[in-house]
């Protein structure tokens, strides 16, 4: 199963129950630039929903380094897609 999320911190939650990141969207427009995060696992839609309804627990120290990871792929991605302005790319080598 894959789900989707621009949610960093439901990134790292998904990361913690065995998610695996497979891809990373960038979405490039005058105003902002943004990512969206596609995730690969089991079950993935119940950690979601668990995440959204304020029931996710995971140990602080695999959230922390999860939500780090995360955001340092987001960094170099947005970083490689200043080259194409006003595109949507997608970004390998996660």
């Amino acid at each position: 199963m894959k789900v989707l999320t621009n949610d960093v911190f439901c990134g790292a939650y998904l990361l913690t129950q065995g998610a695996r990141l497979i891809d990373l969207l960038v979405d490039r427009t005058p105003a902002r630039a943004c990512g969206t995060f596609v995730f690969e696992g089991d079950n993935l839609l119940d950690h979601q929903e668990a995440y959204s309804r304020g029931e996710a627990t995971a140990p602080v120290k695999h959230i922390r380094d999860a939500v780090t990871h995360l955001r340092a792929c987001l960094a170099r991605a947005l970083r490689e897609s200043t080259a194409r302005p006003h595109s949507h790319r997608r970004v390998a080598n996660l």
